[in-house]
């Protein structure tokens, strides 16, 4: 049996779907944090303030971030489709799923009540 050759391409892509969803995550951690503030029953009736708009760095952070992951996904989704060998094709699942979800997300960032 001849030795694997090192195939560069099917390693990149493998860590731009790993890093893809890397960002994704973080991602979420930082609209958790630069959201407004949910002003929930109890908080009026006790006159506490709550943040009603985003922080201003977690809210430009979030959004480059996003497009940043939706580029990556499809960056990485077009690599696979048109070099990628038969054992790459599961990738395109996962980068479908972050396209989608980064998609949605941003959807919901934008469409939420202020």
């Amino acid at each position: 049996m001849a030795p694997r050759r090192f195939d560069w391409l099917s390693k990149l892509l493998t860590v731009m779907t790993v890093l893809g969803w890397s960002l994704y995550a973080l991602l979420l951690v930082i609209f958790h944090y630069g959201r407004p503030e949910q002003n929930f029953g109890y908080l009026k009736h006790y006159d506490v303030t709550v943040r009603a708009e985003w922080l201003s760095l977690p809210h430009f952070w979030f959004h480059a971030g996003i497009w940043g992951a939706l580029g990556l996904a499809v960056t990485a989704f077009t690599l696979v489709h048109l070099k990628g060998s038969r054992h790459l094709q599961i990738l395109k699942i996962y980068l479908v799923l972050l396209g989608a979800a980064a998609i949605f997300t941003l959807l919901l960032a934008t469409f939420s009540p202020r």
